[in-house]
Order: structure tokens, then sequence, then C-alpha cells
């Protein structure tokens, strides 16, 4: 049940919230999430041979490091058209999304193994581990951008 809160209740409490101050504040955290979860992959599958938990075992130290680097070479690139003083806390994010929102992917992969499934509800994504393996990583960076937003911006 508190999974469920999490995911459900608390996650789209959190990110309207940093809607409410703006649709940057919203998209750039999401996209930077979606940029480092696809790079881990494909970084993973070219370069992958070192375990980075054993709790995913098809995560590779190589597939982390790598995303982490495109990562913040995409918060970087995307940050070229707006004000200057926006740039620093674009890298700000992207930093904190390739090095800490990963984690919400394994905290995920915990409470699969612990219930003894493969997926949380595969049928919507075939092979990419269910819905909600697309949204663990956006439960982090989204309280961290709350957090950002309330103790740095504003």
């Amino acid at each position: 049940m508190h999974v469920i809160h999490l995911y459900s209740v608390t996650q789209v409490f959190i990110l309207s919230l940093n809607l409410s101050h703006g649709l940057y504040w919203f998209l750039f955290p999401c996209s930077l999430v979606i940029c480092n979860d696809i790079a881990a992959y494909i970084c993973g599958r070219w370069f992958g041979r070192t375990r980075l938990i054993s709790l995913s075992p098809n995560k590779t130290l190589e597939g982390y490091i790598g995303a982490c680097f495109i990562t913040l070479l995409f918060g970087r690139w995307t940050q070229h058209q707006i004000p200057d003083h926006m740039q620093y806390h674009g890298v700000i994010l992207a930093l904190y999304a390739s090095l800490v929102a990963p984690f919400g992917g394994f905290l995920a992969s915990a409470l699969k193994r612990a219930k003894g499934i493969k997926d949380f509800d595969q049928q919507f994504i075939p092979g990419h581990g269910g819905m909600s393996d697309r949204m663990d990583c956006q439960l982090l960076i989204g309280f961290f951008t709350l957090v950002y937003l309330h103790s740095v911006v504003i």
C-alpha cells in the first residue's frame, strides 16, 4: 500500500508542485531522467562488463558511467538558449539525474525481488519492465527538483 501511495499520490503531488513553478521545472528534469535511462541502456549494451548491483543483474558500471557523461552533455546542450543564471540550475539537475536518480530504479528492483516478480506491469511496454519501471526515477528527480526550487532558486 505504501508503494502504491508513493507512486500514485505523492509523485503526482510533487510533480504538480514543480509544474506550478513553470513548465521548465517539470519537463526538463523528466527529460534528464529519460535521457539517463536510455543512455544507460545503450552504454551498458555496448560497453557493459562489470555488474553494478546484484538487485539488477543487467545494470553495469559502464552503463552507469556512460549515462552520467551523456546526461551531463544533454543537460548542458539543452541549456544554451536560456538565460545564463538558468544554465547553472540545468547542470545541477543533470548532475543529480545522472548520479542519484537511477537509485529509484534500484529501489524498484529491490521491491520486485522481495515480491518475487520480474516486472511491474509488463503489458504496457513489453520487454522493458513495465510502466512503473519507467517512472521509478521520476520520483527522486521530482522530489529533488522541488527541494532545489525552494532552497536555491526561489
